[in-house]
């Protein structure tokens, strides 16, 4: 029972990091932590660990644990670590995934898709919060369909010992402006050319359409944090 409240209070914990509901910078107080999701001090000193090992938290001596900030620097790593990876994965991924894999994604692809639609009808031609949370959930849960089909336990490993996902995707969060109709739209015919070539099973292909990917998210995200920065936000 112990080892499932342990869990439960290190996803959950996870989760408020990476959505942003705890921003960077936040102290982590294990006593009202433990209040707030109704749990004893036990499970909650554990998650705040297992998160620190990951990078999503650090220790401060004589201050406490705080949710840490990513720089730039560790954004253009991670980057870095994800086009290595995640290219590799996708080019495996040819080889190995099934057709349940295959339908996920295309499942994933038409809520892209929806999210889309109504990016196009905003005035403003580019997302809500709302949206952008969800358009973030996709992506995620793209990225990982296409590790989880390379179906190499140490490829897997990389990505979730470092958190090149959660990470990248959470430092997105709460910037809405950064999902315009022009990246959505392109994100989306970047999303359809990965998924046909590995339908085709199209390993060099899917290897560099990943790549291509990945190296443009990094510069619309690295461009929009710098621009925010110069301006003050």
């Amino acid at each position: 029972m112990q080892d499932t409240l342990s869990e439960k209070t290190y996803r959950e914990l996870r989760r408020k990091v990476l959505t942003g509901e705890l921003e960077a910078g936040a102290q982590l107080v294990n006593r009202a932590l433990a209040g707030a999701m109704e749990v004893s001090l036990a499970p909650v000193r554990e998650a705040i660990n297992r998160l620190a090992t990951e990078g999503l938290v650090e220790h401060v001596p004589g201050a406490g644990a705080f949710v840490r900030k990513s720089s730039p620097q560790e954004l253009e790593e991670l980057y870095v670590l994800r086009e290595a990876v995640e290219s590799c994965a996708a080019a495996e991924a040819a080889h190995n995934i099934s057709q349940k894999q295959l339908d996920s994604l295309e499942e994933v692809r038409g809520e892209f898709e929806a999210i889309l639609t109504t990016i196009r009808r905003q005035k403003s031609q580019m997302a809500t919060e709302g949206m952008l949370d969800h358009w973030l959930d996709c992506e995620e849960r793209f990225h990982l369909i296409v590790v989880e089909a390379a179906r190499n336990r140490l490829l897997a490993k990389v990505i979730a010992d470092n958190t090149a996902l959660g990470q990248v995707f959470g430092v997105q969060r709460h910037r809405a402006a950064i999902l315009t109709l022009a990246v959505a739209e392109e994100t989306c015919r970047d999303h359809a050319a990965i998924a046909e070539a590995l339908r085709n099973r199209d390993a060099g292909t899917a290897r560099q359409l990943m790549s291509d990917h990945i190296q443009k998210g990094r510069k619309t995200v690295l461009e929009y944090l710098r621009s925010h920065r110069r301006n003050g936000g």
